[in-house]
């Protein structure tokens, strides 16, 4: 006979296996031993009379009626979301747990140092902040609000837009002094630059007056770290091109100086956006708007990093 005591827990444990394909993986994000989630799996079929899951040496996959369960379980999560949703508005307080992912850079610069005024204007929320740099599938993950910046691309999520993305190239007062400010694209060619490298290779760095081109530009310092080139620029070691609220405090203070101002700089062609991203859910729960919200109230318009 089959038991069908299962609990929500169960079912968000099993979508969480089913994503990730790894039972260490999912140990991590609930806290539990990897025995532990393979014991709780190892029940869950047992109620449901069936194997859910192919058990190989470095991962596991779901079996034919795995696939089956975990449509059905997506179903019932999303309707229990729904419900939960219908009744946090009629409690009128927003209330609940929040999750949002966003970029390492920019959760730590513009949105950690503000949960604290978050959190006491409404005591009721909890946050769930996760800051990657890889791309985030919100139904996948179970997350409510995704605050990605760069070309958005055509999806089913709806948007907040709070500004454009701007860039700057700059360099420090003591790397001035030493080698000067080019004037035009053309001298950047005589400068040390300062390159991000990340996984799709070198960023390009595209300027110009009434439209952008791409220039060459190299130097002695390349990393995978904005972070760290920005750093390198303040200590004088070349020139930067990055967005305005990266390298907001060093502009601010003095580190940093703009250079060739009277020119548009950017990492693209295509515009870029800060923008926040949520799935089209026919009612947005209040703790989703309210956080949406105060963002938006929060970076100002235009938004403070691009502000004199």
């Amino acid at each position: 006979m089959i038991n069908y005591d299962i609990s929500l827990q169960d079912m968000q444990l099993f979508m969480m296996t089913a994503q990730s394909g790894n039972f260490s993986a999912v140990a991590r994000q609930a806290d539990m031993t990897p025995s532990a989630v393979s014991r709780k799996m190892s029940q869950l079929e047992e109620k449901l009379g069936t194997r859910l899951f192919h058990r190989h040496t470095r991962a596991i996959s779901l079996t034919e009626e795995g696939t089956a369960f975990a449509a059905s379980c997506r179903d019932i999560l999303a309707r229990f979301d729904t419900i939960a949703a219908d009744i946090e508005n009629g409690a009128g307080t927003p209330q609940g747990t929040v999750k949002i992912s966003a970029p390492v850079a920019f959760g730590r610069q513009h949105i950690a140092p503000y949960l604290g005024e978050l959190l006491a204007r409404y005591p009721r929320l909890r946050i769930e902040l996760q800051q990657t740099d890889s791309y985030i599938d919100p139904a996948q993950e179970g997350i409510d609000l995704l605050i990605r910046i760069g070309v958005l691309k055509d999806s089913t999520l709806r948007v907040k837009h709070f500004a454009r993305q701007h860039y700057v190239v700059a360099a420090s007062p003591a790397y001035i002094k030493a080698h000067g400010a080019p004037h035009t694209p053309e001298q950047l060619a005589e400068h040390n630059c300062l390159v991000f490298k990340g996984s799709l290779g070198l960023q390009r760095w595209f300027i110009g007056q009434q439209a952008l081109i791409p220039w060459e530009v190299q130097g002695s310092l390349y990393s995978n770290n904005a972070d760290t080139l920005v750093a390198g620029a303040i200590s004088g070691a070349g020139l930067v091109m990055f967005p305005t609220w990266l390298m907001n405090d060093a502009l601010k203070s003095g580190q940093l100086v703009p250079v060739l101002s009277d020119y548009q700089a950017s990492a693209s062609l295509e515009p870029q956006t800060i923008a926040a991203l949520y799935l089209d859910n026919h009612n947005l729960a209040p703790k989703v708007r309210v956080v949406i919200d105060f963002l938006a109230e929060t970076f100002g318009s235009p938004c403070y990093w691009d502000q004199p």
